[in-house]
């Protein structure tokens, strides 16, 4: 045999004995195991960061935030955004007229409404012992409780991302409130 038969049968050699300790020997982890530690690692990163309702609720209650409120009460509609800040509070309506509050003048600027609805904690002491049921939309969670306000059936929808909740709905047969929450600090 010369030199070059014997380089290329070590060869062959080489590589039969790397396809059988490939196919046979190593265990599949052995190539996969720093992607999985990477990926179980990751996603253990993504659920820690999930905040549950219960702390959700408990930042609303005690954060700084903007609000849009949109209520249809009977056939009247209120369209209004404000901000909350330090107990300090204003807004301003569009609709059914343009007018600008504060904490002072709230309760007459909303004197036709049932504006306890408006304040969140209100709506959690109404769903504080009912357990709701679930949605998850794309990152997007719902909780939907049903209860009762004046004898009336009451859908209280409570939307929320990982971190805060972004909006409260209550719906019955006189009433709609859609009040949307953002910029919160806490």
């Amino acid at each position: 045999m010369n030199k070059s038969n014997k380089l290329f049968t070590c060869y062959i050699l080489f590589i039969i004995v790397a396809l059988v300790l490939i196919m046979f020997i190593l265990p599949d982890s052995f190539f996969t195991s720093s992607k999985n530690n990477l990926s179980i690692s990751e996603s253990n990163n993504q659920k820690s960061e999930t905040t549950s309702l219960a702390k959700q609720k408990e930042n609303l209650l005690k954060s700084n935030y903007n609000y849009e409120y949109s209520l249809l009460v009977g056939t009247k509609t209120y369209s209004c955004t404000g901000k909350i800040e330090d107990s300090n509070e204003e807004g301003t309506c569009t609709l059914p007229e343009e007018i600008s509050y504060t904490e002072k003048n709230k309760d007459e600027v909303f004197a036709n409404i049932e504006n306890e609805y408006l304040e969140p904690s209100k709506i959690f002491a109404l769903i504080k012992d009912i357990s709701p049921k679930e949605f998850e939309y794309s990152g997007l969670k719902e909780y939907e409780y049903q209860t009762k306000i004046k004898e009336l059936n009451t859908t209280i929808s409570i939307f929320s991302d990982n971190k805060e909740i972004t909006e409260i709905r209550l719906s019955n047969i006189s009433m709609t409130y859609q009040i949307k929450y953002s910029n919160m600090s806490y």
